[in-house]
């Protein structure tokens, strides 16, 4: 009967440490879906700036938008899908829009 429970109390600890590394697994690639999808978007340093910073303050949020043909949400696996592109995000503001462009001349 002990040793059943030493085993047992094993296979928890093992499954628990296996849990943990999947979770944090996740939370890395979920990172990367981030920092991938902001990549596409191609922004100036200061719209990027800009964007992170109104991500954090909760004045910005990123939305999927509906497949036009389907009206089902994009697909977010980087693997299947062009998840990040222009189309398939929406950046809501509570602030307006950013300028169109940004003067990129450097002297």
């Amino acid at each position: 009967m002990i040793e059943d429970e030493e085993r047992t109390a094993a296979k928890i600890e093992e499954l628990q440490s296996h849990l943990k590394d999947l979770r944090l697994a996740r939370k890395q690639e979920e990172d990367l879906e981030i920092v991938r999808s902001i990549r596409t978007m191609k922004l100036g340093a200061r719209e990027l700036f800009s964007l992170l910073s109104g991500i954090q303050d909760g004045s910005v949020s990123i939305e999927s938008l509906p497949d036009p043909d389907t009206g089902e949400l994009a697909d977010l696996d980087p693997e299947t899908s062009d998840a990040g592109k222009e189309e398939d995000i929406q950046i809501m503001t509570g602030a307006g829009d950013a300028p169109e462009s940004e003067d990129h001349n450097h002297v």
